[in-house]
């Protein structure tokens, strides 16, 4: 098996014991047992526990990635349609998702980070800056090409009302699913948020409308498992 097969199945293993018995709980030295590994093979490839949360989250994060990259190809949707989304999808994720896995709750513990191996620490900055750089060509992009007929400042307004559900996807989904349920936040109520905060940037006609039906066929098409806020 070659390292990177072997690694990705200790990383399977590693979210199948959190889902079990939760990511405090489950033991780092488990994951070779069930793997049937040694734990000296288990350490070629992680450092500790916290390696393996990071290691998680940065396979999360490309996934996260591969469909922000997919949504900017999607040539079905106007920019304002891509912008909704590209924050949908991962809220949407969320949603469904009984999120004991802890990936989704390193963000709100980021001392986790300080006790990965440097290496996990620089694949995670290297995708996490290459995600902050897509995101935000999602609103560049049409307030260059004059699709948004506003000045910078209202741009990086409407930009910054985004933030709480960028956020949000994150710990608000993680404090209730703890307790075994699911949160009961309609889709469309955030749907509806999004809107209004993108109502100000005076898009142009075709970039203007959306359609909710629309948006939800696009993140069944481009919605991945394990994803991050971004």
């Amino acid at each position: 098996m070659i390292r990177r097969d072997r690694e990705v199945k200790l990383l399977d293993i590693a979210r199948e014991l959190i889902l079990e018995y939760g990511m405090v709980s489950f033991k780092f030295t488990d994951i070779a047992k069930r793997a049937e590994v040694s734990r000296a093979t288990l350490y070629k490839y992680f450092s500790g526990k916290e390696d393996v949360l990071v290691s998680l989250f940065v396979h999360d994060a490309e996934n996260t990635k591969q469909m922000l990259v997919d949504i900017q190809a999607d040539l079905t949707l106007n920019n304002r349609e891509k912008i909704l989304l590209s924050l949908l999808a991962p809220v949407a994720s969320s949603m469904e998702t009984l999120n004991r896995s802890g990936t989704l709750l390193l963000s709100a513990n980021p001392g986790i980070f300080m006790y990965a191996s440097d290496k996990q620490q620089a694949r995670l900055e290297q995708i996490v800056s290459e995600i902050r750089q897509i995101t935000l060509e999602f609103w560049l992009v049409p307030f260059n090409q004059g699709h948004m007929g506003v000045a910078q400042e209202l741009l990086e307004e409407a930009m910054a009302l985004t933030f709480p559900y960028q956020r949000g996807c994150i710990v608000i989904p993680q404090s209730v699913m703890n307790v075994g349920k699911h949160i009961h936040y309609p889709l469309r109520r955030v749907f509806e948020n999004l809107l209004k905060s993108t109502e100000s940037l005076n898009w142009c006609e075709k970039h203007a409308d959306v359609d909710y039906e629309k948006v939800l066929i696009g993140i069944g098409r481009h919605k991945k498992e394990g994803m991050i806020a971004c």
